[in-house]
């Protein structure tokens, strides 16, 4: 697995980078595409306006009188003629509609844009609010300019009148037109995305779940051989025919024999429950139960292993009301779990500290002790089947690590809260909350 993780996720990335680059590239390719197909139409609906104005424009002379407001005077004379331009047959009104029919005529409804008529020498007659800051934005918008050509020219030459038509912020305009493609495509990226991250995880998990079952298998072999080879050396003993001419030597292997099959029963029983837990063949018995009680029968039940070594156990019962309904057999074995692991990971003397209090309609129970502690990794793991804090093949510490996620399951399946509160070399604090009855 070690081998082969760097190469799988290698391969997989390499695979998700090839297929968003080309989806990106399929993206700017549609709007490339969009944005040419929208400069045709544009170009195809400024041609058809100009043919249209032209219908009604001439290239003769005109005869145009002053503006309104001008007295004829002696600088004005009723013989001066100009060319006729557009702005002298349609105003702003007609070219704008003319503009939005052509364009809705090539499927460009929605579009906004800015127009502007140019006279022969490129002076604006006629334009748009804003046309200026649009044409002048050459980046972000697209333009045409189309002549427009008097019908009675037989060959034109020009230079004639132009119509400049300019569709500002294009992007966003062709952006709005394929949004739901691009909303498909960004889906699509997400989802493959995605898939490299469960991938990707499924993977670290499988890794990580190799690591535990190794070592719950070096554990377990290390608890079971250590028995097996206690039992078997007490056998060897038993077949001497001196220890077997003192009763009392024959008593004392025998027992061992006893104590060791019992302490190999325990390991099994411990693997069969937890499988039982998983096919939830275990039943909740809920009583009426005196809490306090429950933890001095368990804290008697320890008195071996405390005085094995210097020992210092405390109690604080705060609780007024300890009477719960819940299953005794459960809850003893989740308090010597805890009770256990207090013992087991403690330094060179046992400190202990049993506390109870009520907080509404609820207990808490809190054991504390000054052992080594865990750092916070191992916090976010320790309710895992058969974790333990990784500390390489050493067996100094019993176990599977099987017991907190068989607490945090009893915890649970009575409705309680459990927490843990431990920092390295300083000791743990393990909180569990229940219901009073």
């Amino acid at each position: 697995m070690k081998k082969t993780f760097p190469i799988i996720f290698t391969l997989i990335a390499l695979s998700i980078l090839g297929i968003l680059f080309i989806q990106v590239t399929w993206l700017q390719g549609l709007f490339l595409l969009q944005k040419n197909q929208l400069a045709d139409k544009l170009n195809q609906s400024g041609v058809l306006v100009a043919n249209d104005i032209s219908k009604k424009m001439n290239s003769g002379l005109s005869f145009r009188f002053p503006k309104r407001g001008l007295g004829l005077n002696q600088d004005y004379h009723l013989h001066k003629f100009n060319e006729t331009t557009i702005s002298d047959v349609f105003d702003y009104k007609d070219i704008n509609n003319k503009i939005r029919t052509a364009l809705d005529k090539y499927g460009v409804k929605d579009v906004d844009y800015e127009f502007a008529i140019a006279d022969k020498k490129g002076n604006i007659e006629i334009k748009t609010k804003h046309f200026e800051d649009a044409f002048t934005d050459e980046v972000n918008s697209l333009q045409c300019r189309v002549p427009v050509i008097p019908q009675d020219i037989m060959e034109p030459a020009g230079p004639f009148e132009t119509i400049i038509i300019v569709v500002p912020n294009v992007r966003g305009y062709l952006l709005h037109t394929l949004q739901w493609v691009v909303i498909g495509a960004v889906l699509f990226i997400i989802v493959v995305l995605a898939a490299f991250f469960i991938t990707v995880r499924s993977l670290l998990t499988q890794k990580k779940l190799n690591e535990i079952k190794k070592d719950f298998i070096n554990n377990m072999t290390h608890e079971l051989k250590t028995p097996l080879s206690t039992i078997s050396l007490a056998v060897d003993a038993l077949k001497s025919t001196k220890v077997q001419a003192d009763p009392k030597s024959v008593e004392y292997f025998s027992s061992i024999i006893k104590e060791e099959n019992v302490r190999m029963n325990k390991h099994v029983e411990s693997i069969l429950q937890i499988g039982q837990l998983e096919r939830r063949e275990y039943e909740i018995n809920k009583q009426p139960l005196d809490l306090q009680d429950l933890l001095l029968g368990v804290m008697d039940s320890f008195k071996l292993q405390l005085e094995a070594k210097p020992s210092n156990i405390e109690t604080y019962f705060e609780a007024k009301n300890h009477l719960i309904k819940a299953d005794e057999e459960h809850l003893l074995h989740v308090f010597s779990n805890l009770i256990d692991n207090a013992i087991k990971y403690s330094k060179d003397s046992i400190d202990i500290t049993i506390h109870t209090r009520n907080i509404k309609n609820k207990i808490v129970v809190s054991i504390e002790d000054q052992g080594i502690g865990m750092n916070p990794d191992t916090i976010k793991h320790i309710f895992e089947k058969f974790y333990r804090a990784h500390s390489g093949n050493i067996h100094n510490v019993k176990g599977f690590g099987l017991g907190l996620s068989y607490v945090k399951w009893v915890v649970d399946m009575h409705k309680g809260k459990i927490q843990v509160d431990s920092q390295e070399d300083a000791g743990t604090k393990i909180e569990i909350t229940l219901p009073i009855a």
